[in-house]
């Protein structure tokens, strides 16, 4: 069994957290700087993803706007879920996930995320970009080491 960790937020993720905050009147969880896709991650509780993004996405495209011209980076909101499962899940929407096995290996935790076969690149993102943050997220929040995708065969006993 796979137990969340504790995560620590910085100073510089508070200033981001409350702007957040102000800017779509949703209180994240967490915020990930992914400085190597010049991005934020917002982690939003269970239920909040679509008051935070605005009807039409108009509330998340203003702070992007306002975001681009002071520091220059994109936003991305993701939905916490209580399990890794359901949290990698979400990581990967909208890719339809058909299950999350968790694998303890020696070498670590793997989490295999299957999704239908005309989901796979979806599901990896433009130049990989959903399954970095897929698998950035994961680790900080459930210490899983990789995730990978495979193609779910329906009737499959995986």
């Amino acid at each position: 069994m796979i137990t969340r960790r504790k995560v620590t937020i910085a100073p510089e993720q508070l200033r981001y957290i409350k702007l957040f905050q102000d800017m779509l009147g949703v209180s994240p969880r967490d915020v990930v700087e992914d400085k190597e896709e010049n991005r934020l991650i917002f982690v939003v509780e269970k239920g909040d993803l679509g008051r935070a993004v605005g009807r039409g996405g108009r509330k998340l495209k203003a702070m992007k706007r306002f975001l681009k011209g002071d520091l220059d980076y994109d936003i991305e909101v993701v939905e916490f879920d209580d399990s890794p499962e359901g949290f990698i899940a979400n990581l990967l929407s909208p890719a339809r996930v058909q299950k999350v096995k968790i694998v303890h290996q020696d070498d670590g935790i793997t989490a295999i995320a299957y999704v239908l076969d005309e989901d796979k690149s979806l599901a990896i993102g433009r130049n990989g970009r959903r399954i970095k943050r897929t698998k950035l997220l994961a680790k900080r929040w459930y210490d899983i080491d990789n995730v990978k995708i495979a193609t779910w065969v329906p009737h499959d006993s995986r």
